[in-house]
């Protein structure tokens, strides 16, 4: 079995295994572009009640988009060791970063969803709390 991405002419034949993780690091680098509020603006939701539960959701999806960026690090890493993967392991670090970052846009649906259905129940300043939370929903690739 072939290990090598080429053609015997030195074309090439395959996207190269550091194509997959350049792809895998831009992706994560627009994951985190897309939740500085600054640079892309989402919907936004006056809560007048604290909620721990959006508090952990936001360090969740958060904590998620890192790992993905750990992993697209790691696999830039192992492309620039002596030795040369198989052919299919690029492919499965890209696959594990796409899978995390779904899974941060899900949990940022999620806080949403929760954060639409706590606006929703009407605003009145003397029944707050505090001054009212300002949540800003990260939009998101995968969860329209």
């Amino acid at each position: 079995m072939r290990t090598d991405l080429t053609e015997p002419e030195g074309r090439a034949s395959r996207i190269r295994p550091e194509h997959l993780v350049a792809v895998g690091g831009s992706l994560c680098a627009l994951a985190v572009l897309e939740r500085v509020p600054a640079v892309v603006s989402g919907r936004r939701y006056l809560l007048c009640h604290a909620s721990s539960t959006l508090d952990r959701l936001t360090l969740v999806a958060f904590g998620l988009v890192l790992a993905a960026g750990i992993a697209a690090l790691a696999g830039a890493v192992m492309m620039q060791s002596g030795r040369r993967p198989g052919a299919a392991l690029p492919v499965v670090w890209l696959v594990a970063v796409v899978a995390l970052l779904v899974a941060a846009d899900r949990v940022d649906a999620h806080g949403e969803a929760l954060a639409a259905r706590g606006a929703a129940t009407g605003f009145s300043a003397t029944a707050c709390d505090y001054l009212p939370q300002d949540y800003s929903a990260t939009p998101g690739w995968f969860s329209w």
